[in-house]
């Protein structure tokens, strides 16, 4: 009879141990927004990017450390939990990165540069979740694919006379890593708000160039310039021809720029 009952307990905790199990799976959706602060930042090579003022007897130069994984990103996930602790996920969200500014001062010549980027990223990851039921700790681990483009001004005023010069850089992925830790707080049996502590880890070289924007006291310059002065080609490797064709996109080498960062994220979970 001991045996009997043990045995009916022992299934008992199996059925509810079961149904608790299905109760913890299933798909879900969310919405996400947040914001990322610059992480591993470095100085940019490109277009010599720091402030330098001048005077009668001295120059000084002030470095400027950029990393465009800064700004605040919007992006949704679809998930699936295959049991209470153990889970998957596919994120995609859009970076609107920050403004970095510098500028060179010498009397009356100032140069105002600007960089920004954009970037649509997919982050496939891996949920490990404590599995209960009001308040739920979790953790993230998963990779990062980017894409994504930087965009560069220049404002060159010598006395009156004003020349701008806008490029873009875009074209390449970007592969890297993500990690984040945070709360999921369930409302309902369908709804739950959850904030997270996230990490990027990315760098992006761009595979081409281009001028945009290019003026002298408002007339605009550029139907006048060849392909080698409007278009640039980024390689890890190019042989220099001399003399240059100008039919051709000027060569450069690849640079890595730094997209890391570290934020906060916040939204609003479905299951179904």
């Amino acid at each position: 009879m001991k045996r009997n009952n043990v045995k009916i307990l022992i299934v008992i905790f199996a059925i509810s141990l079961f149904a608790n199990q299905l109760q913890a799976q299933g798909a879900y959706v969310n919405i996400n927004a947040g914001y990322g602060f610059k992480m591993s930042s470095q100085n940019i090579d490109y277009y010599s990017f720091y402030n330098q003022t001048s005077g009668s007897n001295s120059t000084t130069n002030e470095q400027i450390n950029v990393s465009f994984g800064k700004g605040f990103n919007v992006g949704g996930t679809i998930g699936y939990m295959l049991s209470k602790n153990i889970g998957g996920e596919l994120g995609v969200s859009y970076l609107v990165g920050g403004v970095f500014k510098a500028k060179d001062i010498s009397n009356n010549h100032v140069t105002d540069y600007s960089l920004t980027s954009n970037m649509f990223r997919i982050n496939p990851s891996l949920i490990l979740a404590g599995g209960y039921n009001l308040i739920n700790p979790y953790a993230k681990f998963g990779m990062i694919i980017g894409l994504g483009s930087v965009k560069y001004e220049y404002t060159d005023n010598n006395d009156g006379d004003i020349e701008v010069r806008n490029s873009k850089l875009s074209g390449g992925a970007a592969v890297g890593l993500t990690s984040a830790i945070g709360l999921m707080i369930n409302m309902t049996e369908k709804f739950s708000i959850f904030g997270e502590l996230n990490m990027v880890n990315l760098s992006y070289s761009p595979t081409k160039g281009e001028l945009t924007v290019a003026t002298h006291n408002g007339i605009d310059e550029l139907p006048g310039m060849t392909t080698r002065q409007k278009e640039t080609e980024y390689l890890d490797k190019y042989t220099y021809s001399n003399p240059p064709l100008d039919s051709q996109p000027r060569q450069e080498l690849t640079e890595k720029l730094p997209f890391g960062s570290i934020g906060l994220n916040v939204g609003l979970c479905y299951k179904f």
